[in-house]
């Protein structure tokens, strides 16, 4: 999608869009700034694959809840599944994840 460029109300209705909490994150072996991590989406354990461990230790991120898309294609990372992506902020060398400002039940749909 190009920067800038208007998509409709039905376009925005094909992502699934989740505020997830984290269970489990850890490093991944032999790579330079992969982080594997397990969240709750309503019950159901997912695992995300994102190059993010330059700016969060594993430990920062388990029991946060964070924004995800929950209806991503997978994709492999160092052999890997990844079924989602996390989504951020960034620009130069500031990454922020998405979260919430309260406490809400982890997989409850963004609107």
């Amino acid at each position: 999608m190009d920067e800038g460029k208007e998509i409709s109300i039905d376009e925005v209705r094909k992502l699934d869009l989740r505020a997830v909490k984290v269970t489990h994150c850890e490093k991944v072996e032999k790579s330079r700034n992969l982080l594997r991590i397990l969240v709750d989406v309503d019950g159901q354990e997912k695992q995300i694959i994102s190059s993010i461990s330059d700016y969060y230790e594993p430990s920062e991120l388990v029991g946060r809840t964070i924004v995800i898309v929950n209806n991503l294609k997978k994709a492999k990372f160092m052999g890997l599944e990844s079924h989602g992506m996390l989504l951020a902020v960034e620009k130069d060398e500031l990454l922020s994840l998405l979260t919430t400002d309260r406490d809400v039940p982890s997989g409850i749909r963004v609107s």
